[in-house]
């Protein structure tokens, strides 16, 4: 098999899990998420940190970014912007369901980018960066379990 089918499939496990929604590290991202109301989204436990509603809509927006990276565009993504980190507020049921579209579709389109790369496009440098596909492509998992614990200890709480 060649790697960046590998890293596929440990991406979809990572946001889909097994037949239990299990990945290897937890419960994966999307059963996680799936009975989160819009409340229990918005609520942040304290001031200063991130309500789920915030990080789903963080862990898509690096999706995408990671997605136009690897087809190769340069990507100007600054860090802490509202595109990254969108306000702390409310969410309605409409807004909340939206984020999660956005999440499933974020994560398809990546998913689909790695299951048709070559091993070669792995090896490839990413524009304007220092680093190469297979880092960035690993990057972007770490970066979704990451923020699944998170959301799981959010879920706790709330």
């Amino acid at each position: 098999m060649h790697e960046a089918k590998r890293i596929a499939q440990l991406y979809k496990s990572v946001y889909e899990g097994d037949e239990n929604g299990e990945a290897w590290h937890a419960l994966a991202l999307k059963p996680l998420l799936k009975d989160i109301t819009a409340e229990q989204a918005s609520r942040a436990p304290k001031v200063g940190s991130h309500s789920i509603f915030q990080l789903v809509r963080h862990i898509a927006y690096w999706e995408e970014v990671v997605l136009r990276r690897f087809q190769g565009e340069i990507v100007d993504a600054p860090l802490n912007t509202p595109e990254d980190w969108p306000p702390q507020r409310s969410v309605n049921a409409a807004e909340w369901q939206a984020a999660l579209a956005r999440l499933d579709k974020s994560h398809a389109a990546l998913l689909k980018a790695m299951e048709n790369a070559t091993d070669e496009k792995l090896a490839r440098q990413v524009s304007g960066k220092n680093h190469d596909n297979y880092t960035l492509l690993h990057g972007i998992i770490d970066h979704a379990i990451y923020h699944s614990a998170q959301i799981a200890m959010l879920k706790r709480v709330s």
